[in-house]
Parts: C-alpha cells; sequence; structure tokens
C-alpha cells in the first residue's frame, strides 16, 4: 500500500486560511465557545467576530450549557483539538445538541491542516506558514 502524498506547505496554508474564512463566516451570527482566555485572544487575532464564551471560568458547567442553550445558535464548539478539548466536547456536544444547533465542524476543519493542537497556537501557525510561502498577511 502506498501512503497518502504529504500536503505541501501550500496546501496547508490554503487549508487554513479557508479554515478561518469559514470559521468568521459562521461566528457571525452564532456563539463560539473556547477554552480560555489565550484561546479569545487568538479569535480576536484571526478576526472572528460575533459572540465568545469561555469555559474556564469558574461557573459550573450546568450553568454554562443552560447559558450556552440560550445563546444565538449556532454553538460553535471550539475547544482545543488536544485530549482535554476531546473530553471538553464529548460532554458539551450531547447536552446542547438536545437544545440548540451545535457547529463542530469548525474545529474539525482547523484540526485536520494545523500541526498544532491549541486553538491558541493556530495564530503563530498561520504566520509561519505564510512566512514560509511568502505571504503577506
Amino acid at each position: 500500500m502506498r501512503k497518502p502524498a504529504r500536503r505541501t506547505e501550500e496546501d496547508r496554508l490554503a487549508l487554513l486560511e479557508d479554515a478561518v474564512q469559514r470559521l468568521r463566516e459562521a461566528a457571525e451570527s452564532g456563539t463560539v465557545v473556547v477554552e480560555g482566555q489565550r484561546d479569545r485572544a487568538a479569535l480576536d487575532w484571526l478576526g472572528i467576530g460575533g459572540t465568545h464564551t469561555t469555559l474556564n471560568q469558574g461557573d459550573p458547567l450546568d450553568r454554562l450549557l443552560e447559558d450556552l442553550a440560550a445563546s444565538a445558535p449556532p454553538i460553535i464548539l471550539l475547544v482545543d483539538w488536544d485530549r482535554t478539548g476531546g473530553r471538553l466536547l464529548a460532554r458539551l456536544e450531547p447536552n446542547l445538541r438536545a437544545r440548540v444547533q451545535v457547529d463542530t465542524d469548525c474545529r474539525r476543519r482547523l484540526a485536520s491542516c494545523c500541526h498544532s493542537k491549541t486553538l491558541e497556537e493556530v495564530p503563530s501557525e498561520l504566520e509561519a506558514l505564510r512566512r514560509s510561502v511568502g505571504v503577506r498577511p
């Protein structure tokens, strides 16, 4: 069996730019849920507007779920794509899907084209890819 061809940096940059653009569009009418303040800063750097909610603020999960269920749909779950983020997603998604439209596609797209495992690292990865390919932001 042949191994699949490895993506070029140009391909990765195009996929990452597309994922960020789709996230921008989805966030215009929804609520983006991230883990912490650094993730929120990454959203700002990437130009992601809309409403942002941070999980790690000390609120109980039940209260957070109620607040999110009352938020503007879709709820865009953009927790990290590491082990901790996967566990959070497994807890949040089924609870929210029963009450409101949930988007996990934006997270999946970012995870598929990033070497990093966290949202807070996406801006630096994007900058590095742009420099490597010779594209100015």
